[in-house]
């Protein structure tokens, strides 16, 4: 079949949400590879995904903004980097970047052309058709390959073990933290979601056959490449050149784990994998840590402290505290990426988190020089506490006036056991956006009367179910000082920017 057109391309890949499901089932497992048809799918394609160097975020909170600040860095350093993040925003492209422009309509609708052919042979195959959400990596891990990207930032869909960026074999591997989400398929206990997350730690690196790692950015024309295949049961080596481009050092690479939990019974979990695969482990508030000075509206001004390293006074323009928790796993990713080749400098990291944006997380706007508006993507209860709290630091005297909506699968009734606390007035709305997973994810307004009706709340509550016709009784409403504030999911987020 012939795509012609750009929204044809996306009428296409929405046709195959929802159409595989994804079960983690101990039973089952002994007999299916949930990775096998990613496998095939990607090996259909010659195998793009070893054919460029990566770091792969996984974690349960602050995946996304941690992804895009290592990927700012290495962008900043001069290094051409790839990032894919899930889910988008507002528009798909998102999910294909280089150095932070999306790649084009016209690019894209090319790329879904040339996956159609392979998809087509796998619905004749024992392993059928893939994901939405498979079809969309293995698309990002080609056009990073074919745009010979330096290096990838991968943003792990769910999980670890079993989702489609697992077919990597990356320089680093980052695990924000580990806290309740999805437990319907990943497990009721961060223990027993910690196991699946920990499945991105593995033993080897990818070396792309004999790489030598560029030692900057001057040095990334003239390094070979090699499109030889890594066999997973062996550690590659990696070649070092010197200044004079003679080969004068191999290396045999260890993974980097990189992360931030902060449970002991998570963090023994990672250890223990991280031992059995011979992984180098980093752990914040260990081996590296940060310390906020100051917090504005603007930026938040914090130290970056580590065994070899400490950086003063750094501007992060992403604003919330746990914002800096992110920036402080991306600064350690960055700077372990050093043993690897990538070299950011300190001047590279200051200007990275200065010029730092990422639309839907804490994004503060000044809509139509009248309304004050925040937009945050927070979906799970650990990252509603830590929004609003930062929330309440920085506008400690506005009052609010929320925006909420859910995805049917949340923990709501804790999220609005939060909310309820800093709102003084809540418009309860719904969302019509696809997920990667459900054509039409958004928990309907009734569903969410039910909790709001049972938590004794006093502040004025307005039911409409058009999110266009909540945010006009938003405004409507909004006295001078009053701050809007969205939140609850991103893809509600995703379109109220949409309407902004």
């Amino acid at each position: 079949m012939k795509i012609r057109s750009y929204e044809e391309a996306i009428r296409y890949l929405e046709g195959f949400i929802g159409k595989v499901i994804f079960k983690v089932d101990k039973a089952t497992l002994k007999h299916y590879d949930p990775l096998e048809r990613m496998r095939t799918l990607l090996s259909l394609l010659d195998n793009p995904q070893n054919r460029f160097q990566s770091v792969l975020v996984g974690g349960t909170s602050g995946k996304g903004s941690t992804s895009y600040l290592i990927s700012h860095i290495l962008t900043t350093a001069g290094y051409k980097t790839g990032l894919t993040l899930s889910p988008h925003l507002q528009k798909v492209n998102e999910r294909l970047q280089i150095n932070g422009e999306q790649i084009s309509d016209t690019k894209f609708t090319d790329l879904v052309n040339f996956i159609t052919q392979i998809i087509t042979q796998m619905k004749k195959m024992s392993v059928g058709a893939p994901s939405y959400f498979e079809i969309l990596i293995a698309m990002a891990f080609k056009y990073f390959a074919d745009q010979k990207v330096d290096i990838a930032v991968v943003e792990v869909g769910m999980g670890g073990e079993f989702d489609a960026t697992n077919t990597l074999y990356p320089l680093i591997a980052v695990l924000t933290n580990v806290s309740l989400d999805h437990t319907n398929v990943l497990g009721r206990t961060v223990e027993k979601i910690a196991r699946t997350k920990v499945g991105i730690v593995k033993g080897s690196v990818h070396s792309l056959g004999d790489l030598v790692v560029p030692r900057g950015p001057a040095a990334r024309s003239s390094h070979p490449t090699s499109s030889k295949k890594m066999s997973s049961g062996l550690r590659p080596a990696i070649f070092l050149r010197a200044l004079d481009g003679t080969p004068s050092a191999r290396v045999t690479p260890r993974l980097v784990v990189v992360t931030g939990v902060e449970q002991k019974s998570v963090i023994k979990i990672i250890q223990e994998r991280c031992r059995e695969q011979g992984a180098k482990f980093f752990l914040l508030n260990k081996d590296f840590d940060y310390k906020v000075n100051k917090e504005s509206r603007i930026w938040t001004e914090f130290d970056f402290q580590s065994k070899v390293v400490n950086l003063k006074n750094l501007h992060l323009s992403l604003l919330g505290q746990y914002q800096v928790e992110n920036a402080s796993l991306a600064i350690k990713a960055a700077l372990e990426l050093r043993k690897f080749g990538f070299e950011a400098s300190e001047e590279n990291v200051r200007k990275a988190l200065e010029s730092a944006f990422f639309p839907g997380r804490f994004e503060y706007i000044l809509h139509n020089t009248k309304y004050k508006i925040v937009l945050d993507g927070a979906h799970n209860p650990i990252k509603m506490k830590k929004f609003l709290e930062s929330l309440k630091k920085l506008f400690p005297k506005n009052k609010k006036i929320f925006v909420i909506g859910f995805k049917f699968d949340k923990d709501v009734k804790k999220m609005l056991g939060q909310i309820l606390k800093a709102a003084d007035k809540l418009i309860v709305t719904e969302f019509r956006a696809k997920t990667d997973m459900k054509l039409n994810a958004g928990m309907d307004v009734k569903s969410i009367k039910y909790y709001v009706s049972g938590a004794n709340y006093s502040g004025g509550v307005y039911w409409e179910e058009n999110l266009k016709r909540a945010m006009g009784e938003a405004f409507k409403i909004a006295e001078k000082d009053d701050l809007i504030v969205v939140t609850g999911s991103l893809y509600l987020v995703g379109e109220v920017r949409d309407m902004l």
